[in-house]
């Protein structure tokens, strides 16, 4: 099977990610102290600028190169929901420690992105098969930070978001508050997570208990 159009339009929009998510990353973890990873927000606007960034330039590269990525309707949107959630920290500063353990969901995307591309002679043989090792500490962390910060901490934040509510409610008397109007945007990014777990697991587990594929399955564009 030979490389097509397709394929070169999603390795161009996945090298871009790789480089990207990085930077990004980067003006997350900057953010922190360490050992203690305390949140710190020294460097908040960098880390905001950059991420505003990327999702304007992948937002516009996914519209214009739609066979870029497997679903470009669920990335479209999604983009732009977490472009209308940047502006929570920006006008609601006293949120702005959130914003880094929301951003911490480009890390498993940035191992997600790396493990389609180590697997790639798997859809393709084209390609040149990488080492078994690399594949393996690649496919290992992207499912570790799946679970990690997709299925607990996005869940997690969600409930500290009601409990700040509550906690609102109960100094201030009142039950409406604007930064209310941010809960439902991280609800969709949560729905979107579940959908993504469900598509993710689904033919695992069908392997697991033998109605699957016998090889992996790794999808050739998100």
């Amino acid at each position: 099977m030979d490389i097509t159009e397709t394929d070169i339009a999603r390795d161009n929009h996945d090298y871009f990610n790789i480089v990207a998510l990085a930077v990004v990353v980067y003006t997350v973890a900057l953010n922190y102290e360490y050992p203690s990873l305390t949140y710190t927000g020294n460097h908040f606007m960098k880390m905001w600028a950059a991420t505003l960034l990327y999702f304007f330039l992948d937002l516009t590269w996914v519209t214009l190169v739609p066979i870029c990525v497997k679903s470009p309707g669920v990335i479209v949107k999604h983009h732009v929901v977490a472009i209308l959630y940047l502006s929570a920290p920006i006008y609601f500063p006293r949120y702005q420690w959130i914003m880094g353990a929301v951003l911490s969901v480009e890390v498993n995307t940035w191992f997600l992105i790396c493990r389609r591309l180590v697997y790639r002679s798997s859809y393709c043989p084209s390609y040149a098969q990488v080492s078994p090792i690399i594949t393996t500490t690649v496919s290992s962390l992207f499912y570790i930070t799946w679970i990690a910060i997709r299925c607990y901490l996005y869940p997690h934040v969600l409930v500290l978001f009601f409990k700040l509510w509550k906690e609102e409610i109960e100094t201030q008397g009142k039950y409406f508050f604007w930064e209310l109007l941010f809960i439902p945007v991280h609800v969709v990014l949560c729905i979107l997570n579940l959908k993504w777990t469900y598509d993710l697991f689904k033919p695992i587990i069908k392997r697991w208990i033998g109605i699957g594929p016998k090889a992996i399955v790794v999808q050739n564009g998100l």
